[in-house]
């Protein structure tokens, strides 16, 4: 019996971890964020949600009474969301961020840390980079971060003491 416990418990995280989602961050109407780091997990509002794949080009996430659908549709990915207040369509955490200017209030520690990890990667001047999105988490503070001339934005784990644990191009 304990066998079969252990034997199902291992399948089932096995299942749960091959749902390779890509690094994502959307802003939906109602204050709704979504945030996934490529391959998991999957954030709303900062908070884990549990992620079902369907297929490679389609998964849910579930959480805080929110219902988000990815969708892939050739190289872009389309996100909807029901909950208890309606439905609708969200947008790239970029678009929102061009849209609505950035609070320069004094920067985290990990803000400031990623800042100094992606200038020191691109060879870029810290003066010359945009903080576009600071996701704050228990997994950590996610930093996306544009460089110019780049097509795509960077993006950085930290944790809120500013020791980085990684920085990368979300770009190919």
């Amino acid at each position: 019996m304990r066998k079969t416990f252990i034997t199902l418990t291992a399948l089932f995280v096995a299942g749960s971890a091959s749902a390779a989602i890509p690094q994502l961050n959307y802003q939906c109407p109602g204050q709704i964020e979504l945030h996934a780091d490529a391959g998991g997990p999957v954030y709303i509002n900062g908070k884990e949600a549990k992620l079902k794949k369907y297929s490679d080009d389609f998964y849910e996430a579930k959480g805080g009474g929110v219902t988000l659908s990815i969708s892939k549709t050739g190289t872009q990915y389309d996100v909807s969301y029901t909950s208890k207040q309606g439905s609708g369509v969200c947008q790239p955490a970029q678009a929102a961020a061009k849209a609505a200017p950035a609070n320069k209030a004094k920067a985290s520690a990990a803000e400031s840390a990623c800042l100094k990890a992606v200038a020191s990667k691109t060879g870029t001047a810290v003066s010359k980079l945009n903080v576009l999105e600071v996701l704050d988490s228990e997994a950590g503070v996610g930093v996306t971060i544009e460089v110019p001339g780049a097509q795509a934005p960077w993006s950085c784990l930290s944790d809120k003491q500013g020791h980085v644990q990684g920085a990368a191009y979300t770009g190919s």
